[in-house]
């Protein structure tokens, strides 16, 4: 597919981390502001959008406002008669809150084959993390853990996330990092786990449309296509 002026790109058809619904997080702030990355993302090659709320300390989203507001945004699409398929899980912070959720077999936001989108922490490894996966893991969930390339507390080190795939956990680099967005060290450990195989899922985490040109960069860049090409990113699979 031909992308991005007169290079051939091979797109990614399925965005698996993005924050487009409406006024419940630090993502879009109205509806046109969600229509707008949704065209965005069309242009770019995608067919298919898996929004992922925040469900965190600051965002303390519940499914069913989650739902809501996804419903709100598929009427707009339907209305608008915009071919993008959208699907809706959420993306949980790893902490007591969320043990509590998986003790008390609340529902979970899921996607896929019952994947989960986790985050923790950027500046302090959480020192329960690996009990709440395996917990996750125990109720067949696959946790999958966002942005790994942007966690302040690995300090360029990938030792933890090594002993984290070992445990079933997957890991999903933003493109936005490998584009420059969050900074050179996002950008130097992004590209280093993708060289190392070690990327399950490439996802936009699109916010705002700012993000775009980030997005855009991050995909042509050779550590993505290469992955793209060889099979090792599992979003189609979604």
């Amino acid at each position: 597919m031909r992308l991005f002026g007169k290079r051939n790109i091979s797109p990614l058809e399925v965005d698996l981390h993005s924050h487009i619904i409406p006024n419940i997080d630090d993502g879009s702030q109205s509806v046109a502001d969600s229509i707008e990355m949704i065209l965005s993302l069309k242009k770019l090659g995608y067919k298919k959008i898996i929004t992922t709320p925040h469900i965190h300390p600051r965002y303390p989203n519940t499914p069913e406002v989650i739902m809501a507001g996804y419903h709100l945004i598929q009427d707009e699409i339907r209305k608008r008669s915009i071919e993008m398929e959208v699907e809706v899980a959420a993306e949980y912070f790893v902490d007591e809150v969320f043990s509590e959720k998986l003790e008390r077999g609340d529902r979970i936001l899921s996607f896929g084959d019952k994947y989960v989108l986790v985050e923790s922490s950027f500046v302090n490894k959480p020192f329960f993390f690996e009990s709440v996966m395996f917990d996750l893991i125990s109720q067949g969930y696959k946790p999958v853990l966002a942005h790994p390339e942007r966690y302040e507390f690995l300090e360029g080190r990938i030792t933890w996330l090594e002993e984290l795939k070992d445990t079933g956990v997957l890991l999903q680099v933003t493109i936005g990092s490998i584009g420059g967005y969050y900074g050179s060290e996002p950008e130097k450990l992004g590209r280093t786990l993708l060289k190392k195989n070690m990327v399950d899922f490439l996802g936009s985490d699109m916010h705002r449309m700012r993000h775009l040109a980030f997005l855009e960069k991050g995909l042509k860049s050779r550590e993505v296509q290469q992955a793209i090409a060889e099979g090792r990113i599992r979003n189609s699979e979604l």
